[in-house]
């Protein structure tokens, strides 16, 4: 087995702690087919993470951050739930 030196000067990328993969494979296959994601999409997400809390906020903040980094020029509705999910974060 070969083990290979760390680089301490050299930072690694930041990578999205937890994204839930359902929603950011729906928001690849949405993009793919129309430019851009659903608004069903952002409805989904957001009552999962608001409304039946299946999924936690903070998880809710890195699909959504991991998406918005798959579309060209997010809207102003992605930016609006994202402040939704913050707000449930802090409500913890």
């Amino acid at each position: 087995m070969k083990i290979t030196a760390v680089n301490a000067k050299q930072p690694s990328t930041p990578q999205f702690k937890a994204v839930n993969q359902k929603y950011f494979e729906w928001a690849k296959k949405d993009y793919a087919l129309g430019g851009d994601i659903s608004t069903e999409w952002l409805q989904r997400i957001r009552y999962d993470v608001c409304l039946f809390k299946e999924i936690s906020p903070q998880d809710g903040i890195d699909t959504i951050n991991a998406v918005k980094k798959l579309i060209n020029k997010p809207d102003d509705f992605i930016e609006e739930v994202l402040k939704n999910f913050k707000y449930e974060l802090r409500r913890k």
